[in-house]
């Protein structure tokens, strides 16, 4: 993953924004975004804090002295201050920290930009405490829409992310039914091996699948609770199977859910595998530079009670991604963003198979913002029915 380009993005964005005078990320998605480097474990460490400082024409890097080398080989090569390992890596990233913004700007003060819905508050009382003569303010907002719009070189890892995990699915349920029965278990890592096998690294943090049925498929993660990976028994027959794959390649994310059907489908599944069809083109045709999120969460919301879908409002129809699997905008009620182009959403569509407490049937499909609408990214399969093994699963 290189991150030039989004430093470029960075740098203008200061250059144009003259109430900063620079910018400060500390958390673990603003900070892949910046350097490079997808940390997982930043997220849930807190010795390993890590500051990274922008001021349109300078920056430097603040981490601890075991990621260094790391931080160097993506870049950053003398633009790096480290600190030993300690018991306050907070206190020693931020004193290091504001002892080169104070130098840099030779006493003068400045103003700050920070995303505070995504810094600690305690490290954030410790850079005002050491930063004293410096203003601070909250770009959450102008920062979160400088991400959404991607690169042209995040636009082909994601591109890539798609269309590997989505081969990944289709490997996995094709070995499958050519080889005979398999359990929720066994279906579930062959996704994530199959999806291994294309490239994604599926180690640690960086992967998650699932296969589910009947009961364990009315809800979006049954056995979470017990770090369980589903049933040990054997798919029935006629029944819609749920088969999701969440990974990541060269830092960015895929968010991947398919469907398929050991045997066939009958008539009731066959009319409502057609109506899912018909209510995800026309989710597409709703998306496109200048429509608002919660606009299209509407009209697609209205579709669906046009068409007798019971639809799964409550989880929104969507979400961008980018360095992580789920970021701003999203399509939901509560989110006004207008879409630009080269924009990139995952467009999900999460509906009841009858009416109740049954099998949710979720499609979720990797959309590129174009200049005058939409394009499906990522599909190895024609997935506007469930993929079906028949008589061989």
């Amino acid at each position: 993953m290189s991150a030039k380009y989004n430093i470029t993005k960075i740098n203008k964005y200061i250059q144009s924004n003259p109430e900063i005078d620079g910018l400060v990320l500390t958390d673990a998605a603003n900070l892949a975004y910046a350097t490079g480097l997808n940390f997982q474990g930043l997220a849930s460490h807190r010795q390993d804090c890590v500051i990274a400082f922008f001021s349109g024409t300078k920056r430097f890097l603040a981490c601890p002295k075991i990621l260094a080398s790391a931080y160097q080989n993506a870049g950053w090569h003398d633009s790096i201050i480290t600190y030993s390992a300690c018991t306050d890596s907070e206190g020693a990233a931020v004193s290091i920290s504001a002892a080169f913004i104070s130098e840099l700007f030779e006493g003068q003060k400045g103003t700050l930009g920070y995303i505070g819905d995504r810094m600690g508050q305690t490290l954030f009382e410790k850079l005002l405490t050491r930063l004293h003569d410096f203003s601070f303010i909250d770009i959450s907002d102008g920062f979160s829409a400088l991400r959404q719009v991607k690169t042209q070189a995040e636009l082909s890892s994601l591109k890539k992310a798609a269309e590997f995990t989505d081969h990944g699915i289709a490997a996995a349920i094709h070995h499958i039914s050519r080889n005979g029965a398999a359990s929720e278990k066994r279906l579930t890592e062959d996704i994530r091996i199959h999806t291994l096998e294309r490239g994604m690294p599926v180690n640690g943090y960086r992967a998650i699948s699932q296969a589910v049925s009947e009961d364990d498929a009315a809800v979006l993660w049954p056995h979470a609770p017990y770090y369980a990976v589903g049933r040990d028994g054997d798919f029935f027959e006629g029944k819609f199977i749920r088969l999701e794959m969440c990974s990541m390649l060269d830092g960015y994310w895929a968010n991947d859910s398919r469907m398929m059907v050991k045997s066939e489908m009958n008539s009731s599944q066959k009319f409502f595998a057609a109506k899912m069809a018909e209510l995800r083109r026309f989710a597409c045709s709703q998306i496109k530079p200048g429509a608002v999120t919660q606009d299209i969460f509407d009209a697609i919301y209205t579709k669906s009670i046009e068409m007798g879908i019971h639809i799964a409002e409550q989880f929104g129809f969507g979400h961008g991604i980018g360095v992580t699997p789920m970021e701003p905008p999203y399509i939901s009620a509560a989110d006004d963003t207008a879409l630009k182009k080269d924009m990139v959403l995952v467009l999900s569509l999460a509906a009841r198979y009858t009416t109740g407490v049954s099998e949710l049937y979720i499609t979720k499909d990797t959309l590129f913002i174009t200049e005058d609408g939409c394009k499906v990214i990522g599909w190895y399969e024609n997935w506007d029915y469930p993929y079906t093994a028949a008589y061989t699963f």
